[in-house]
């Protein structure tokens, strides 16, 4: 069955994107979303966090985690590598009786009935793109929520995983109406003075290990306090340390509840997705992501050993 298909044999379906959302969670999702409703189905999308608000400004964004409905009989997972980032809504797999699995993270363990899942594709958005592209009209609206998607998770088109098909996409959505110069203005030129603040105190954390090849930045629950962020304000921040020309691997820590960090990786070639997995972590070969315990050196220790394990000499 494909997805449209279901949808089309559905009454009222739920989409549900990963705890803490990136741009290409809400675009594939909400674009999901607008495909139901296109269709005449009744139809939300949950995310196990709050909204984040650095993407207010996609389509459909004021419809993330309004519960209009129940009596689901259509799920669609987007962009979640495995059922426990669904947070408290992982429950919905075995009450809704039809499940689609739409994902690229290798880590992916098929929990959905239906599962689209292709480690190699730069993004979920590029997923649904080839999805629905030969069996519906796809409007500028649409379009735009693809684009951020394929944008955000391909860092702009200047990760590994863009390739030859992945820049054809992105041709096709600007000429079906997605506005590269303003989707890329609103994701990348228009942070807030209290996320640049926050940025600084990031910069300033950073710590250099195994002759500068590893960068670790720590964001701790005062620095989000002090600048008035939330953990949402964090994304990017890792970027810095893959900008440093001798740094293979960056890794990134948020503090959350005490003791618990949340844990990015990023990586130039060693494979983090390992590292992380240590941890019940996963995710991509060169983009990972865990939560780990403990006091913040013995956490720091763990992390080091999990990376230099997977690095060459």
């Amino acid at each position: 069955m494909t997805l449209i298909e279901a949808i089309k044999h559905s009454s009222c379906v739920l989409v549900v994107g990963h705890q803490r959302p990136d741009g290409d969670c809400l675009g594939s999702g909400l674009s999901v979303l607008r495909l139901c409703e296109k269709f005449g189905k009744k139809v939300d999308m949950l995310c196990d966090s709050d909204n984040p608000a650095q993407y207010s400004f996609m389509p459909g964004y004021a419809r993330l985690n309004e519960k209009l409905y129940s009596n689901y009989d259509l799920l669609v997972v987007v962009d979640c590598g495995d059922i426990y980032r669904m947070g408290k809504y992982q429950g919905y797999i075995k009450s809704i009786p039809e499940s689609f699995n739409i994902d690229h993270h290798k880590t992916n363990n098929r929990f959905g009935k239906y599962n689209y899942v292709f480690p190699n594709a730069s993004s979920t958005c590029e997923l649904v793109f080839d999805l629905i592209k030969s069996e519906t009209e796809i409007d500028e609206t649409t379009a735009s929520l693809l684009y951020v998607g394929l944008s955000t998770d391909t860092g702009h088109f200047m990760h590994s995983n863009t390739t030859a098909k992945v820049l054809d996409t992105a041709s096709s959505l600007v000429a079906l109406g997605a506005n590269s110069f303003y989707l890329t203005s609103a994701l990348y030129k228009n942070t807030t003075i209290n996320k640049t603040r926050l940025t600084a105190r990031a910069l300033q954390s950073m710590r250099f290990f195994k002759d500068n090849r590893i960068c670790i930045i720590t964001v701790r629950q005062e620095d989000l306090t002090e600048t008035n962020c939330v953990v949402a304000d964090t994304e990017g921040l890792i970027d810095y340390g893959m900008k440093i020309g001798c740094v293979e691997v960056a890794i990134c820590l948020t503090e959350q509840t005490r003791p618990h960090f949340k844990v990015s990786f990023r990586s130039k070639k060693c494979d983090v997705a390992a590292a992380a997995s240590t941890f019940g972590g996963g995710g991509h070969t060169l983009a990972a992501g865990c939560v780990i315990s403990g006091k913040y050196e013995d956490v720091i220790d763990k992390l080091l050993k999990s990376v230099t394990d997977g690095m060459s000499e």
